[in-house]
């Protein structure tokens, strides 16, 4: 048992969907029949439960004689999360900004009452627009420039994901696994043993996606971000957890994952249902 698995407390409802789950991957290894070594992904909304996910199919895998190693890709975003979220909202404004330019709508009304939207941390209130119609061009903006960014190899490190999920693949006995914390100093790189890994799970909220390679299962845990949301905040770990910006990169990434839905092998929703498979 590793240091992360170690602090997760897992709850009942996490132990009955895994039951759950656990059975249907079977099926799907069967169904595939993959080779000696297999990729599993784990995906969905942030705050879903992918973590505690991941090691409870992990400790399953394990009582069927099949070992296997968790790994997280909020370990490949190029930027610390504090940095990454003044990233986002940096997209976000200045999308917006260039926008009202260019439909020639920003005034020095505007820029005042805007500069004191953006410090109460409210520019990205919809509840604003029926009085102020000009912030619905400034919002739309700066969504279409968010989803351009969330998720892409501009925000995380795909590539090299997905160099580390094929060379595992490939039958090195060792790969590099990149390790992030919360602050600058806390990105360190770490040779791990992989030689007695027959499955590697990757836990992570776009592991469904396109643009990732080496997946041979893909499971999606399917939420609402008001579902999200409310995990977000018994977590307790990020900044401004129920600000208007945050529900709104939740609602894009939602967005993102929604669509690629099509392409999972497994849906479960957070009640524990199998949707498709």
């Amino acid at each position: 048992m590793d240091v992360q698995e170690k602090q997760i407390q897992f709850v009942d409802e996490q132990i009955h969907n895994a039951d759950i789950l656990f059975p249907a991957i079977l099926k799907i290894i069967g169904q595939k029949k993959c080779g000696k070594r297999m990729v599993l992904s784990i995906s969905g909304g942030s705050g879903v439960g992918k973590t505690g996910m991941a090691y409870l199919i992990k400790e399953r895998f394990g009582k069927q004689g099949i070992n296997a190693i968790v790994i997280s890709g909020d370990s490949y975003p190029h930027r610390i999360p504090v940095y990454n979220d003044a990233e986002r909202l940096r997209i976000f404004r200045t999308a917006g900004l260039l926008a009202l330019l260019e439909k020639k709508l920003y005034s020095r009304q505007v820029s005042i009452f805007l500069r004191d939207l953006q410090m109460q941390g409210k520019d990205a209130d919809e509840n604003l627009i029926t009085e102020n119609p000009w912030i619905a061009v400034y919002q739309r903006a700066g969504d279409k420039a968010l989803k351009h960014y969330l998720g892409t190899e501009k925000e995380v490190a795909l590539e090299e994901l997905s160099a580390v999920l094929c060379a595992y693949k490939g039958g090195a006995d060792q790969i590099m696994l990149r390790h992030m914390g919360r602050k600058e100093h806390e990105i360190w790189y770490e040779e791990t043993d992989v030689s007695d890994k027959n499955m590697l799970i990757l836990e992570w909220t776009h592991g469904n996606s396109s643009s990732l390679e080496g997946i041979d299962i893909s499971v999606v845990l399917v939420s609402s971000p008001k579902e999200t949301l409310e995990n977000r905040k018994k977590r307790n770990r990020d900044a401004a957890v129920d600000s208007q910006f945050v529900a709104r990169v939740l609602q894009i990434e939602q967005e993102k994952i929604n669509a690629s839905l099509h392409c999972a092998d497994l849906l479960q929703n957070m009640q524990g249902c199998i949707l498709n498979g």
